[in-house]
């Protein structure tokens, strides 16, 4: 059995959970640190069946996929209906997340979690997002198209989501959908599906704000979303990195207002993953990050002859 972690010392505190199957990529291990750079004292929680050897390093617990109750995942399983072009196994786990979310929420006494993609980074406090994603009335954050790679949840909020995700495969809209030509049209059910379905069937206790004055949630660094994109035939938003007590802090350009905006995250979907680096490290020093900062802001991370030709 999985020992109980100690509470933190305050009870509305968020602490932060990756879920992850199979040996740790190094990309993972990038994100892990950045985020501990930006919440050094946050319980930081891997839900995985790997290890690591850097996991103490960053300060990371390993809660094992195999020992938290397996019961409603059991449930899940024999109601699934797989109806995507991705790998079955793929999408039943994308699906399974957010029942192991909920047993190690439960497990280690959180109030409050931060669930992000293992392709994701953020450059901010827990405190700071909880407060800006997580007003009192809400359940749960995530964006509007059901992008969870930044999710936030209070206790009730995860019950409520694996209750409607348990219904899916039984709902009026997984029987509509399994009508339609969805395999030529890659429109595939999976769990951003149940998501979206979540929040149209819960408003009231889903934010999925992704912009505001000051700052913004950027979706997916493969595509562009109104932002500038390096030169080159391959798609990446240009971000523009800038030193603020000792870190490096993306902004990204939006084209509409010619504005430089604060990024909370940066997530890099798919083959972008490539191109996620130590941004910030937990033993950087002034001089490496000032040249780390140079080479990031004009050195385009893919189609540099491309970018050179222009």
């Amino acid at each position: 059995m999985i020992t109980a972690q100690p509470s933190p010392p305050d009870s509305s505190s968020t602490d932060i959970y990756y879920i992850h199957r199979g040996p740790i990529p190094r990309y993972l291990l990038q994100s892990m640190e950045n985020t501990r750079v930006f919440n050094p004292v946050a319980r930081i929680f891997l839900i995985g069946d790997h290890s690591h050897a850097q996991l103490s390093r960053l300060g990371v617990t390993l809660v094992p996929i195999s020992e938290l109750p397996q019961n409603e995942i059991e449930a899940f399983q024999k109601s699934y209906k797989h109806t995507s072009g991705n790998p079955e196994g793929f999408e039943r786990f994308c699906f399974t997340r957010w029942f192991l979310l909920k047993e190690a929420m439960l497990v280690n006494n959180s109030s409050i979690v931060l669930h992000l993609d293992s392709d994701c980074m953020i450059f901010d406090t827990t405190q700071a997002l909880t407060q800006r994603l997580l007003p009192a009335s809400a359940l749960c954050y995530y964006g509007s198209s059901g992008n969870p790679h930044v999710a936030l949840f209070r206790k009730e909020g995860l019950v409520s989501l694996t209750k409607t995700l348990l219904t899916l495969f039984d709902s009026d809209l997984y029987h509509n959908w399994s009508k339609t030509n969805w395999l030529a049209d890659r429109q595939y059910f999976c769990d951003m599906t149940g998501l979206i379905h979540h929040l149209r069937t819960h408003p009231a206790q889903v934010n999925s704000q992704i912009t505001w004055n000051d700052a913004m949630l950027e979706q997916t660094m493969s595509e562009a979303d109104g932002c500038e994109l390096w030169p080159g035939p391959k798609k990446l938003k240009r971000v523009q990195w800038r030193e603020k007590d000792g870190k490096l802090i993306p902004h990204l350009r939006n084209l509409a207002g010619n504005q430089w905006m604060r990024a909370l995250a940066l997530h890099y979907k798919g083959a972008s993953k490539r191109r996620m680096r130590r941004f910030n490290t937990l033993a950087s020093t002034h001089p490496g990050r000032l040249l780390k900062k140079f080479i990031y802001n004009h050195i385009p991370p893919v189609n540099l002859l491309s970018a050179l030709k222009r």
